[in-house]
């Protein structure tokens, strides 16, 4: 079976909307092409994830502060005996996917 991996990257912007100090919710915004202007999804980041304290958490990520997003995608396929498929996808035949 043939080996597939595409990664693709998306440039975005976000306000951060809200941040207690251990959660952080950000609005992205689309920046390029058909995407432009237009409210993307929003992110949740937890301080959790991070090695900041949680004054240095709400310092670094001050609400209604704006950010530079990069996002990256990667698609790779799936082993065939694998069991949580989508079903769109089996109906289709082609092949499993998962996307990261």
């Amino acid at each position: 079976m043939e080996q597939i991996r595409i990664v693709s990257q998306k440039r975005v912007r976000g306000e951060v909307e809200c941040n207690d100090g251990e959660f952080a919710e950000i609005q992205t915004v689309g920046i390029e092409g058909g995407e432009k202007d237009l409210l993307l999804e929003t992110i949740q980041v937890h301080r959790e994830d991070t090695s900041y304290s949680c004054d240095q958490f709400r310092d670094k990520l001050p609400a209604e502060s704006w950010l530079d997003i990069c996002t990256t995608v990667e698609i790779t396929r799936l082993k065939p005996d694998t069991n949580d498929l989508d079903q769109y996808v089996q109906a289709r035949g082609d092949g499993p996917f998962r996307l990261q």
